[in-house]
């Protein structure tokens, strides 16, 4: 019994306590939050975080989904089929993603973002990107994104259809574990009342990749030197021969 208990034990210590994947968002002052494998999450999958298909505050969310994956290729990722401003007013909006235990050591990023205006002009987005070597929780609040600015990108809706995109990549040094946060803010123009003319945010994407430098192990180091001895004595062999 104590053997079973003691085990137990340090399995609690030696699994990695990482928070979860999560979003929070705030429309025109309406707050919403959920977390991976919280009740609100339609998506059974660890890493994988669901949101039902609701309105907030007068926007219409549809086809809301969160990822973070979690390995040699470090993504975090969150998109949104449609988001539809069913007000007669200009309203602001703000959403935070934050997923941590992401693997490292990581030494850059790629990041890129992308969406569709519809019936939207006037409308603007910016999208914000972060990386936390010190591996802090992000999306506690629609403003909580800990860690470094990597990247940032804005666009303003001109016209009944509009579109953007962008990619970029840089320097982002960080150990094992760290954490990635993703940031949207800004503000969905006035629906002006006719039916099928709200104003849309069509297909909203926004992805940020890190890559794990493979480090080789303490062993694989010392049969490297091993070798390189080996050579080393043997090079000499043969020039006392000559």
């Amino acid at each position: 019994m104590k053997k079973l208990l003691f085990g137990i034990a340090a399995l609690a210590i030696a699994a990695p306590a990482y928070a979860t994947l999560q979003i929070a968002a705030n429309f025109g002052g309406v707050l919403f939050f959920c977390a991976d494998q919280q009740a609100c999450d339609t998506n059974p999958l660890v890493g994988q975080l669901g949101i039902t298909n609701q309105i907030i505050n007068g926007v219409e969310i549809l086809g809301s989904s969160q990822f973070a994956t979690i390995g040699v290729n470090n993504f975090l990722n969150t998109s949104s089929f449609q988001i539809i401003n069913h007000n007669l007013f200009n309203i602001g909006y703000e959403v935070a993603v934050g997923g941590t235990g992401f693997l490292g050591p990581v030494s850059s990023y790629a990041a890129s973002g992308s969406g569709t205006w519809q019936n939207a002009a006037g409308s603007d987005i910016d999208l914000s990107y972060y990386g936390d070597a010190a591996n802090g929780q992000g999306a506690d609040t629609p403003n909580d994104l800990p860690g470094l600015l990597l990247a940032s990108f804005s666009d303003v809706a001109v016209g009944p259809a509009d579109a953007f995109a962008f990619n970029t990549s840089g320097a982002f040094n960080a150990p094992n574990p760290f954490s990635m946060s993703l940031g949207t803010d800004g503000t969905l123009a006035a629906w002006n009342g006719q039916q099928g003319q709200e104003t849309t945010l069509v297909g909203r994407s926004q992805t940020i990749l890190t890559t794990q430098l493979l480090v080789p192990e303490p062993g694989t180091l010392a049969l490297l030197g091993l070798g390189l001895l080996a050579i080393g004595f043997a090079r000499r062999g043969s020039l006392r021969q000559r």
